[in-house]
């Protein structure tokens, strides 16, 4: 990956991070669960660009971003990111809005972890 793309993943990861925190925080005002949906999808999103960062790969889908992973936790992490994914999409229909709340906070958690790692 040249070094402007790598570079730019990286602000992207933060910007994520940043914007997803935003709407978990609307969402907790509002209980509107559409600030919900947007917190996990920025998430999933920034655990994505994270994944590539430490690779210095840009992998042009999921299934690339999920064959980078050889470490067990950090694919179990991307799977509970990825169920945050189906939510944005799927809403209710795919999972109770408490437990959205639970796996976001986790996936939260564990994904700023391993970006503070970074340095």
């Amino acid at each position: 990956m040249p070094l402007n793309i790598f570079n730019a993943v990286k602000v992207n990861m933060l910007s994520m991070i940043k914007y997803s925190k935003s709407e978990f925080q609307q969402y907790k005002r509002t209980k509107n669960i559409i600030y919900l949906q947007q917190a996990g999808e920025k998430l999933f999103n920034a655990l994505e660009n994270y994944i590539q960062y430490i690779n210095k790969i840009q992998a042009r889908n999921f299934y690339e971003v999920k064959n980078l992973i050889k470490e067990k936790t950090l694919r179990i992490l991307l799977y509970d990111a990825k169920n945050l994914h189906i939510f944005f999409y799927n809403g209710e229909l795919e999972m109770n809005e408490e437990d959205v709340v639970d796996l976001y906070e986790s996936v939260l958690k564990r994904t700023e972890s391993r970006i503070k790692r970074l340095g």
